[in-house]
């Protein structure tokens, strides 16, 4: 049996048909030239190579294969069509079923709920294993422990005797986070089947006086059989629980958006720069009436019956709280610490960046959560003041020399004065008046003012002021109802330093920090070991616990007793000998003596050598007004 005939039994007639009149060069004749050069000048000069390569392929399967290069042509356009029509028929019947008896719910971009379902994505092994990701590299926080198993050690000094560790391979050992692709993925949660379909969209932005630009925004949309959203909605839940799984033990920090994105509004005004650990609040050196007057003060603030109290009376839910006091004294740690006993996120407002106007902060108000710490830093640096006045300009002597010699003018009734006579005062005072005018305002203390506590103004947080010179700040700034408390700092006392000392000295509850900390200790013995294989004449220099060398630092006087771990009793007495060489002056911060232990975190009785020496520099420094240490 022919190959021809099979394929014109299994085509439709018209197939056939069509193609009666090529059957001729199948068996042998030659091509009918005529159809092809009535059909050259219809279809133009561009068709002329695809018809030529056409009639080549159909001489040469005709002659050599026996073939019809019309039914084969005529086959496939057949598949072609099925295949589009099967396409067509699928989307119907799946545009039906997902209208009528599917659910589905969609996230956008730039919602957090967004970076919620990516995050729990990621974790989910069915879909890191699926055929279609997308990698994405990441980084591990300063907070996050890391295995020190491949850190390298190598030498640094020409001898060979310094051993350091080496972090250059730090990256490559991080492992990258596989997402799923753009397109539609199938996976299984609970016994149940999800789709989830994600897009990406090109978006033409405005930039809002910038060259407007492209914005690429994407969406999820997860689906599943059933006609209620019920089992999406659990899911959503799902992964935003995992998602703040650690959140009670870190306290998150933000700070507004570049202007380019705070443009967009809402979420998309606040930034997340930090995610450290919470700060136990006996870490902070404070007077304890003072911290239990803060924290039940904001305890009872934060409760939850607390707006119906002040809705009932009227007043505005608002609370302020201004820590003052010299640098250095815990004001910015107390305002951490209290973000982690509530567990709130810290909102960080600097009054000085340069794009920052009225309008932005009264936005960046807004958009903040129920229940938040809005910590403004350094308050009395931020230049915020009152206008000044016109008559502020003016020179008292000045003005009283004017009216000596302009009397007899008054006198006469002059009231309008000539060119002749301004004075160069006058001039430089306009000259003055004009180049103010034209400097950038800022923030001014106004629109501060309506931000905290103006009618539109955000309700339900709690705002944090620090300053190193309260005298300095404007009355109205600090009134009550926007300053509900104020907690002075001062230099630590002799009962601080004792408290920082046990603090610094004690042993871990962690068992894992503790033993990172000894093995990472390690290498500094191996030093120490290393550097005690010296003349014998330079063994003597070294014995000196308490002398400086010339470059401002205590020679290493430490002894193995010290690294040893102290008894509760030893470490109180070795703390109280150390409190009583801070002079009770309250001349030395308590960042100050938390900076002289961490020179010495591993030596407490070194640190008990060397404080007296430390204290003496430190004070004779202090009293000659220079920034430079010479001993630390």
């Amino acid at each position: 049996m022919d190959f021809n005939t099979i394929l014109r039994g299994a085509l439709p007639t018209f197939a056939a048909n069509g193609t009666e009149g090529a059957v001729t060069n199948a068996t042998g004749k030659t091509f009918s030239s005529g159809v092809m050069e009535s059909l050259v000048p219809l279809l133009g000069s561009q068709f002329s190579p695809l018809l030529k390569a056409y009639m080549l392929f159909h001489n040469m399967a005709g002659s050599h294969l026996g073939l019809d290069p019309a039914l084969i042509v005529t086959f496939f356009g057949i598949i072609w069509a099925a295949n589009k029509l099967w396409r067509q028929l699928f989307m119907t019947v799946y545009s039906f079923v997902h209208t009528h008896f599917m659910s589905s719910i969609t996230i956008t971009s730039s919602d957090e709920m967004y970076f919620h379902m990516m995050k729990w994505l990621a974790s989910q092994p069915k879909m890191v294993n699926s055929r279609s990701l997308t990698a994405e590299s990441t980084s591990k926080s300063a907070w996050e422990e890391e295995d020190d198993s491949g850190i390298i050690t190598a030498p640094i000094s020409a001898d060979g005797d310094g051993i350091y560790l080496n972090f250059s391979n730090q990256e490559a050992k991080a492992p990258p986070r596989f997402i799923p692709a753009l397109g539609t993925h199938g996976f299984w949660h609970n016994s149940r089947y999800f789709r989830l379909h994600r897009k990406q969209e090109s978006l033409f932005e405005e930039g809002g006086g910038s060259m407007p630009t492209f914005k690429d925004k994407e969406y999820l949309m997860l689906s599943c059989f059933g006609r209620s959203p019920e089992p999406i909605k659990q899911l959503l839940q799902h992964a935003k629980e995992q998602y703040y799984t650690d959140h009670h033990a870190h306290t998150i920090v933000k700070r507004p958006a570049p202007q380019n994105m705070r443009r967009y509004g809402g979420r998309h005004n606040w930034l997340q720069v930090s995610n450290r650990p919470v700060r136990p609040m006996k870490t902070v050196v404070l007077d304890a009436k003072q911290k239990i007057q803060v924290l039940a003060d904001m305890n009872e603030y934060l409760h939850p019956a607390t707006p119906r109290w002040y809705a009932n009376r009227g007043i505005p839910l608002r609370r302020g709280y201004l820590f003052y006091g010299p640098p250095g004294t815990g004001k910015t740690s107390l305002s951490f610490a209290l973000a982690g006993v509530f567990g709130l996120d810290i909102y960080v407002i600097s009054l000085q960046e340069p794009t920052l106007t009225e309008e932005d902060l009264s936005a960046l108000f807004n958009s903040l959560p129920r229940r938040c710490v809005v910590l403004l830093e350094d308050i009395d640096s931020a230049g915020i003041a009152r206008a000044p006045d016109a008559s502020a300009d003016k020179d008292p002597a000045e003005d009283e020399t004017n009216e000596k010699e302009g009397g007899g003018k008054k006198k006469s009734g002059r009231k309008t004065e000539s060119k002749e006579d301004w004075k160069v005062s006058d001039l430089a005072r306009e000259l003055k008046k004009q180049g103010n005018e034209n400097e950038k305002k800022g923030i001014s203390l106004s629109g501060l003012l309506n931000a905290i506590d103006g009618v539109a103004s955000h309700e339900g947080r709690v705002l944090i002021m620090t300053t190193n010179k309260p005298e300095s700040l404007d009355e109205a700034l600090i009134r009550p109802g926007r300053v509900d408390l104020q907690v002075g700092f001062s230099n630590a006392t002799q009962e601080q330093a004792k408290e920082l000392f046990v603090r610094m000295y004690e042993a871990d509850s962690n068992p894992v920090v503790r033993n990172a900390l000894r093995n990472g200790a390690t290498l500094s013995q191996q030093q120490t070991l290393s550097n005690k294989k010296v003349a014998p004449e330079q063994q003597t220099k070294q014995e000196d616990s308490a002398s400086t060398s010339s470059d401002g630092f205590i020679s290493d006087g430490s002894t193995e007793e010290d690294d040893e771990d102290l008894t509760p009793e030893q470490l109180n007495e070795i703390a109280v000998s150390f409190a009583k060489k801070i002079p009770p002056g309250q001349l030395i911060s308590p960042a100050e003596i938390q900076g002289f232990l961490l020179k010495r975190k591993k030596q407490p009785r070194q640190a008990l050598a060397e404080v007296e020496v430390w204290v003496e520099a430190l004070v004779k420094q202090k009293a000659s007004k220079t920034k430079v240490l010479k001993v630390q």
